[in-house]
């Protein structure tokens, strides 16, 4: 799923930045965040997909975050 976020070449052939990729990255980490949310407060276990994607996206990310 999160292929399409780390290619390095985008739809129109041109090179993404890393700063870029990693941006995407993060989004995706905070559209999941209710998964780590609903685990904590009710014990609903988040999907292995779901952790093993969010696994991920946090080993790619290679630039600060600028908050």
């Amino acid at each position: 799923m999160l292929e399409h976020i780390t290619n390095q070449v985008d739809e129109l052939g041109g090179v993404r930045s890393q700063y870029d990729i990693d941006v995407d990255l993060r989004d995706f980490l905070k559209k999941t965040d209710w998964y780590v949310i609903r685990e904590s407060e009710t014990g609903v276990a988040m999907p292995e997909e779901i952790k093993a994607q969010r696994e991920f996206a946090r080993s790619q990310i290679q630039t600060p975050s600028l908050k």
